[in-house]
């Protein structure tokens, strides 16, 4: 698919900031696709250092919420943790800037594991929704699945900045990924996209004030969207977990299908599907605890029974 022009995309509407901040990010884009795998590492090691030695980017967020997740943990230990989930954060900031690079080729760099259960989840006819968090790199999973071949569309929440939202869903088309932005129009595309057998990719661990949901993660409650469990009761469509750590030099990207146990009562059967996701979720965290945003406040919104302000 040819790359998409993004000339247009300044109208003199657009604030200042947006406009300077636009420039920065196409032009970190441009250096990043063209950069070798040696400077692709060294920036790493320079946005590592900026963000945990001089900007202590949210060093006191991940604290919190490691030792919510991790209380078995010694103080010592989960340092080791945050440590390390800074390492991991620059190189997936770098990998992203780096993203257009592999246009055509993201095969070389991914490997699939249990790429049949989509084979056999779509045969059904229902669609499916691809379910992930922020995690790994999540960012290459629907750009690798559409160089394969498979219909993706993205759900996606919409940047504060028009203008490198654009940008990005603009470069995830260049592999073949349509987007969905969140709104009051997303459930009808949604709907249409099922419909039409095709897989949205969605991530599914975010915080959301307006949701009554609460699912336990990491033994802690921790609010939840009802769109998934929603979609799936109303299409049968069938929910597949796929996550993407990084091993090594490889992204191995794994696939889960996720099966329910409903009896028909839709408010419980939510709860049901949306704890079942979270739980499998959170045992491939586990494995990798270094590769979770904890930068997220994960656990802001609070259920009556648990109320206390974390953050």
């Amino acid at each position: 698919m040819p790359e998409i022009s993004t000339s247009n995309l300044m109208p003199e509407k657009h604030k200042l900031r947006h406009r300077l901040e636009f420039i920065i990010f196409k032009s970190l884009k441009s250096w990043g696709k063209g950069v070798s795998k040696k400077r692709l590492q060294q920036g790493a090691i320079l946005l590592d250092f900026l963000l945990y030695h001089v900007l202590r980017i949210c060093r006191n967020i991940v604290s919190i919420n490691l030792e919510l997740a991790f209380p078995e943990l010694s103080e010592k230990e989960r340092e080791k943790i945050a440590r390390a989930n800074y390492r991991w954060f620059a190189r997936f900031c770098m990998d992203v800037l780096h993203m257009d690079a592999w246009q055509g080729c993201t095969a070389k760099v991914t490997h699939f594991h249990n790429l049949h259960v989509l084979d056999e989840a779509l045969t059904e006819n229902n669609g499916v929704l691809l379910v992930s968090g922020h995690f790994g790199n999540w960012e290459i999973i629907p750009s690798a699945l559409a160089e394969l071949g498979y219909p993706v569309s993205m759900y996606v929440g919409r940047q504060t900045n028009p203008l490198t939202n654009e940008l990005q869903n603009n470069a995830r088309a260049n592999f073949g990924v349509k987007t969905i932005d969140k709104g009051k129009r997303a459930t009808l595309h949604m709907g249409r996209a099922l419909s039409a057998n095709k897989i949205i990719a969605m991530l599914i661990d975010q915080n959301d004030n307006k949701s009554d949901l609460f699912v336990n993660f990491f033994n802690k409650l921790a609010s939840s969207s009802k769109g998934t469990a929603a979609f799936h009761l109303l299409r049968k469509s069938p929910v597949i977990l796929i996550t993407c750590p990084y091993v090594e030099d490889k992204f191995e990207i794994a696939l889960n299908r996720i099966s329910f146990e409903l009896n028909g009562e839709q408010e419980k059967d939510i709860q049901h599907i949306s704890q079942n996701i979270t739980t499998e979720l959170e045992k491939v965290i586990r494995q990798y605890p270094e590769q979770y945003f904890w930068m997220h406040r994960r656990w802001r919104a609070r259920p009556p029974k648990d109320s206390e302000t974390i953050y």
